[in-house]
């Protein structure tokens, strides 16, 4: 009887130590807790890539479209939006690259050197050179793609409004532009324009 009980002591004590040992979902044990290495705030890097976006994009196109323009056309404006949440993207994957290498830096400084490491370096760099050709080019497109909506909504205007010839004989658009002719269409304005100047002294010597 004495044999058992201690035999079922020896098991409880077991049972007991076993489940100490056992780690909380979750938990990390202290003697494996370590110091940020980067110590980034991913949400808001995530802002500051959009906000990056904006300015690039805006600085790129504010030659292009005035802000009356985008704030009057939701088309426009939405495809800003769009656009700006796509190039933000695009630097965020940058600035995540860019803060990996830096913190494998960090770790080799630190004597935490292994071959595998200097392979990644050499991925990491040929990454970061891979998004900023992107970036750059991402950047030309998006210019050119405002500069053909600027040239339709010119063309819009002037079907809408016609263009017109002033006193010195130019044709221009609504909005000012001039229009370029062909010779047929400069030498018919010219027949117009020598009818309508010889009625007009007709006119006046009749008076």
């Amino acid at each position: 009887m004495d044999e058992r009980n201690k035999l079922e002591s020896l098991l409880n004590a077991s049972s007991e130590k076993i489940m100490d040992d056992v780690p909380v979902p979750g938990h990390i044990p202290e003697e494996l807790h370590t110091e940020p290495i980067m110590g980034l705030d991913f949400d808001e890097l995530k802002g500051k890539c959009n906000d990056e976006a904006r300015v690039m994009i805006n600085n790129s196109i504010g030659f292009i479209l005035t802000p009356a323009m985008i704030k009057d056309n939701k088309y426009i404006a939405n495809k800003l939006e769009v656009d700006i949440m796509s190039l933000g993207g695009m630097i965020y994957q940058l600035r995540a690259n860019e803060a990996m290498q830096k913190a494998l830096m960090m770790e080799v400084d630190r004597g935490m050197i292994n071959p595998r490491m200097f392979e990644v370096f050499g991925q990491l760099s040929g990454k970061i050179g891979d998004i900023n050709k992107q970036l750059l080019g991402t950047v030309e497109a998006i210019k050119s793609t405002y500069k053909d909506i600027k040239n339709d909504i010119r063309e819009k205007e002037t079907d809408a409004i016609g263009p017109h010839q002033d006193e010195s004989g130019m044709i221009t658009q609504g909005d000012g532009g001039v229009v370029t002719l062909g010779t047929k269409e400069l030498i018919n304005s010219f027949k117009k324009k020598t009818k309508l100047e010889n009625k007009n002294i007709k006119d006046a010597e009749e008076l």
